[in-house]
């Protein structure tokens, strides 16, 4: 039985630990954001100096279009050297180019086309300006057979609904309009935008809030106005750098970012090769088929905490490597979706839980849906509420989530840790690493998941906090996400 003064300690102690981790999870997703965002203004530089377009598109299925189709009467399919296109009657047709932001089409403005096509046509061009215009241009003419068109966007005068269009500077939307004959057949393998030939530099003034612009030597004269330098602090939270650089790339679409002090590289180190992750994946499943062949609880505290490890390795690579929402996320999702069934043949290691409780159980789980109400009220929007789908494929990974983290992470903790309350703050913080880099949804999560590990100890009822995990979410999406909290994106959607 602890004395007063025992308990007194162990609740400063476990404040302490509580705010530690709090402000671990904030910088580590500060410096996740930061180095995402130099790592991409590295590779734009080198791209640029080595005379690389910074927006193009390669065109090989019909998932390479925005919507996966034309707009208008026309068939698309896969090819071998491209995508084909059939036009049905002959009228003109959209081809949408997916874009993840605004485009630069003043310093960039020369497009290239490269194709082959079995009749002459006609290629406009339709684009959507800052002033939310959708404009329509003449671009070129399509002649038959092998096509290398290089459009200059500053010629082009465009019409929109509401009057003349002048020569597109940036660009939230680009669509390749062309019109060939019916039955005819146009082949696009890949669209470029290139740079103008170099012009008298100017100064290019950073947006509020933000330090002016730099060139690579660090100084603070002269910068190229097509890639302005934008510093960002070094120590700003990871939702503050990614409105930071929304607020540049809004007004210079190619801005190159630096984090901190230490100088953009125009050298970032190669991609690792593709063979590289699918190998790690594959040798992590055939990691877990033996470890479950070996069954490795009769080990001891080692084997514990190799078997815990095995489970974890998996949902981390996916979400804390960054790897969902990336280019190449299979084989840690392969990771993932193995750690899940190993979870699940290895059930019989946690111990006893059930589905339904005692309604203290759900007492207790329900105090944080009555703080997300809080917060809501305290800094929220007006609701928008998600249908009844995405509630219901919420609740179902929701449980999921909790399923993984109460019945089986948390017993295996237990064991291996010397003190019930360790456990539960090793489960909240593993829970918050499973949002990263959402800074603010990780801390959120750290400390929701304590209280639900918490009283999951006392009665081990699952389907309650099931159900307060999912109002949480629903909550918070609905009346935080796009204000107070940015997201509730993960992994490397999260900078999307």
């Amino acid at each position: 039985m602890r004395t007063p003064a025992q308990r007194l300690v162990a609740i400063l102690g476990t404040g302490l630990a509580v705010g530690l981790l709090l402000l671990g999870l904030r910088q580590l997703a500060s410096t996740l954001t930061a180095s995402h965002l130099r790592h991409r203004s590295e590779q734009m530089l080198a791209a640029a100096q080595a005379g690389q377009p910074l927006w193009q598109w390669r065109l090989h299925k019909p998932g390479d279009l925005v919507a996966g189709r034309a707009f208008g009467a026309a068939d698309v399919r896969a090819g071998n050297d491209g995508l084909r296109i059939a036009s049905r009657d002959g009228s003109p047709f959209e081809l949408g180019l997916p874009l993840a932001q605004t485009i630069d089409l003043l310093h960039w403005p020369l497009l290239r086309v490269q194709g082959h096509g079995s009749a002459a046509g006609t290629l406009d061009l339709t684009w959507r300006d800052s002033a939310e215009r959708a404009c329509l241009a003449t671009g070129a003419t399509l002649p038959a057979g092998d096509l290398d068109l290089t459009i200059d966007l500053r010629a082009l005068r465009g019409h929109s609904a509401q009057g003349g269009c002048t020569a597109p500077s940036v660009a939230t939307m680009l669509r390749l309009r062309p019109r060939i004959p019916a039955g005819a057949r146009l082949e696009l393998r890949r669209v470029a935008l290139l740079a103008a030939p170099p012009g008298p530099a100017m100064a290019a003034p950073a947006p509020p809030g933000q330090a002016p612009s730099m060139n690579a030597s660090g100084g603070n004269p002269q910068a190229d106005p097509a890639m302005p330098r934008v510093r960002l602090p070094g120590h700003a939270s990871a939702e503050s750098l990614l409105q930071r650089r929304d607020m540049a790339r809004a007004r210079w679409p190619a801005a190159l970012l630096q984090p901190g002090e230490q100088p953009l590289s125009a050298s970032p180190p190669a991609p690792s090769p593709a063979w590289m992750p699918t190998t790690a994946s594959g040798l992590y499943l055939l990691g877990l088929l033996w470890l479950w062949r070996r069954r490795p609880q009769s080990d001891g505290r080692a084997g514990r905490l190799l078997e815990l490890s095995a489970i974890l390795v998996g949902p981390l690579w996916l979400i804390a490597g960054l790897q969902w929402g990336s280019d190449r996320p299979l084989p840690a999702l392969a990771a993932f979706v193995g750690a899940l069934l190993f979870a699940f043949a290895r059930r019989d290691g946690a111990r006893p839980w059930r589905w339904f409780g005692r309604w203290q159980d759900a007492a207790w789980a329900g105090w944080p849906v009555l703080a997300a109400v809080a917060l809501v009220l305290a800094w929220g929007h007006s609701l928008q509420a998600p249908g009844w789908r995405g509630a219901l494929v919420y609740l179902l990974w929701a449980t999921l989530q909790q399923w993984l983290m109460l019945t089986v992470v948390l017993p295996r903790l237990e064991r291996l840790l010397p003190w019930s309350g360790m456990a539960v703050l090793a489960a909240a913080t593993l829970f918050a690493l499973l949002h990263t880099p959402n800074g603010a949804l990780m801390q959120l999560c750290l400390l929701a998941e304590a209280w639900w590990a918490w009283g999951f100890l006392r009665g081990r009822s699952l389907l309650s906090v099931a159900v307060a995990h999912a109002a949480c979410a629903l909550l918070v999406q609905a009346g935080l996400a796009g204000g107070a909290l940015r997201s509730l994106e993960v992994s490397a959607r999260f900078f999307q």
